[in-house]
C-alpha cells in the first residue's frame, strides 16, 4: 500500500493525516512531518485511521515527537487508530502516556481552547 502524509493547519492544531504502512520505509516521511509541527509549537493531532500497518520505527517516531513536544511544552494526540495498530500501542505501554481518541471531535475536545 502507498504511504501519505498530510498536514492541515487550523487556529487549535495541526492535523496530521497519514495513510498505509508506517515502517522503516516510510518512517523518515512521517517523522519530518510530525518534527515539523512539533517543532512550531502546535499542539498535534495525528488522524491514523488510514493507517494499515505501525511497525517499532513507526512508534519511535511517535514517541520522538511527543518527547519534543513535551519539551516545548505543547502535546501529542492520537486518533482513530485502527484495532490491529491500537493494539501495538496497547501492547507496548504508549497508550498510558499518548493520548489516543476514537474521534477527531474527542481529540480537539481535549486540546487547551487558547493553544496560540
Amino acid at each position: 500500500m502507498d504511504f501519505d502524509v498530510n498536514l492541515m493547519r487550523d487556529d487549535r492544531c495541526t492535523l496530521v493525516r497519514v495513510k498505509g504502512d508506517i515502517d522503516v520505509v516510510s518512517r523518515a516521511r512521517f517523522e519530518e512531518a510530525l518534527f515539523e509541527v512539533v517543532e512550531s509549537g502546535e499542539p498535534l493531532v495525528v488522524d491514523m485511521r488510514e493507517v494499515t500497518f505501525c511497525d517499532s520505527t513507526g512508534l519511535n517516531a511517535i514517541v520522538a515527537a511527543n518527547r519534543r513536544a513535551g519539551e516545548r511544552g505543547t502535546a501529542v494526540h492520537l486518533v482513530a487508530l485502527p484495532p490491529r495498530v491500537q493494539r501495538v500501542f496497547r501492547i507496548t505501554g504508549i497508550d498510558k502516556f499518548i493520548p489516543i481518541y476514537d474521534t477527531l471531535r474527542e481529540a480537539l475536545g481535549a486540546l487547551p481552547s487558547t493553544t496560540r
